[in-house]
């Protein structure tokens, strides 16, 4: 860990691969990389979400823009990028490759940045470019399985069970995170300052995801929605309502509160990177 660089970043990405593609010249299965939330860990403590992206309009291909405002972000500062298994750096290389296919004038600076963070594909296959990273993503999963046990993860690594795991073992992330937003040097994007990332329910600790507003809670059901899903608590949950913001006659209103679910599980997912970061530092020091 001490040879991390401040400030910290931590990124989460959500996208899209399904059977038939959206977009005309695509793969089954290649990835729409549809949004990314972006949370600073400064040296003093503060912890800002600092940038997020989002694009679920019916019908735009969103992974250069996608690329674009990821560099413009992370360019604000040169502290080390932390990412919660592979699948960030799998996904920058996929967008690597449509990047070198495709005529976007600003494709050679776009690949150049992909370059400072990812490494490259690892199967035995792969006969393609070699390249090392300036700034190669650190992947806190791994970290996790190489160094950290705690039981009530019932041997999972998902970061889904690490964050409650830690919210019922850790006193500095219960009583740090017991306050709300505004009490504790944070900024956020989607949250109230007066909401509290960790709560009590029925004489136990939340599940923080289980917590997230159900997006069509306040709805008024004279008027229909194309979409059915209840909750975004999850990967799959966020794939499935890119895929319904998709359709070209749902509403605006629909389209908004889906994109303002996804926002907020996106951002949470950021989140809880830091506080599995903080949770680190706290049993080592």
């Amino acid at each position: 860990m001490t040879t991390w660089k401040p400030p910290y970043n931590f990124i989460d990405f959500e996208a899209s691969t399904v059977a038939l593609p959206f977009y005309s010249g695509q793969h089954p299965y290649e990835k729409v990389v549809f949004q990314f939330s972006h949370h600073i860990y400064h040296e003093d403590g503060r912890i800002e979400h600092a940038n997020e992206f989002i694009n679920v309009n019916p019908g735009e291909f969103p992974n250069f823009e996608f690329v674009r405002a990821l560099k413009a972000a992370l360019e604000q500062n040169t502290g080390s990028v932390f990412q919660f298994s592979p699948y960030e750096n799998s996904t920058l290389n996929q967008v690597k490759r449509q990047l070198e296919a495709s005529k976007e004038p600003d494709k050679d600076i776009l690949i150049t940045f992909i370059k400072t963070l990812t490494t490259p594909p690892k199967s035995d296959d792969y006969k393609g470019e070699i390249w090392n990273a300036e700034r190669k993503m650190i992947d806190l999963c791994e970290v996790i399985k190489a160094y950290y046990y705690n039981p009530h993860t019932k041997g999972s690594n998902s970061i889904k069970a690490i964050l409650p795991a830690i919210f019922k073992t850790s006193v500095f992330i219960k009583e740090k995170y017991s306050q709300p937003i505004a009490d504790i040097n944070m900024t956020s994007k989607n949250f109230p300052s007066d909401y509290k990332w960790l709560r009590i329910k029925d004489g136990e600790i939340e599940d923080p995801y289980k917590s997230l507003d159900k997006p069509f809670k306040d709805w008024d059901t004279d008027f229909e929605r194309k979409s059915d899903i209840e909750e975004i608590n999850n990967g799959g949950a966020a794939l499935t309502a890119y895929g319904l913001t998709q359709y070209t006659d749902m509403s605006t209103e629909e389209r908004n509160t889906l994109s303002e679910a996804l926002l907020k599980y996106c951002e949470l997912d950021t989140l809880a990177m830091v506080m599995v970061f903080e949770h680190l530092r706290e049993i080592t020091n």
